[in-house]
């Protein structure tokens, strides 16, 4: 059996990573988050990424209207993530079943796009702090 490359083997942590904090936002429904805001609790104060647990909770429950109202800046992170599990799947699953790795274009393209969204999702959130 091939030992899968080193590019698949870390999609395959980021797929399982990201799948396992969508099942976390999935279970725990809104008002009901286990983990609080680490700013929060010891300033008082939100910080700019307040009410990203339970937006993220709405997102996996298509109730995306009501996720945005805990926090604007959470859609953006969200869609980022979902790109990220989707694409990730889609690497590990392309090995599985061809045993090819992909070329080496579309991986600096991945190194690519996924800064840049990356850069999109985040910035306003470092910049808000």
């Amino acid at each position: 059996m091939q030992k899968a490359p080193n590019y698949v083997i870390i999609s395959l942590v980021f797929f399982i990573l990201i799948g396992v904090g969508f099942a976390y936002s999935y279970f725990f429904y809104p008002n009901n988050q286990p983990i609080q805001c680490v700013v929060k609790s010891y300033t008082g104060h939100n910080c700019p990424t307040c009410g990203f647990s339970r937006a993220f909770s709405y997102y996996t429950h298509l109730q995306f209207n009501e996720g945005k109202l805990y926090n604007s800046l959470s859609w953006n992170v969200f869609l980022f993530f979902l790109f990220q599990f989707l694409w990730r799947g889609s690497i590990v699953i392309y090995f599985l079943i061809t045993r090819k790795l992909v070329s080496v274009i579309v991986i600096k393209s991945d190194l690519l796009i996924s800064i840049s969204f990356f850069l999109l999702a985040f910035l306003p959130i470092i910049l808000n702090f």
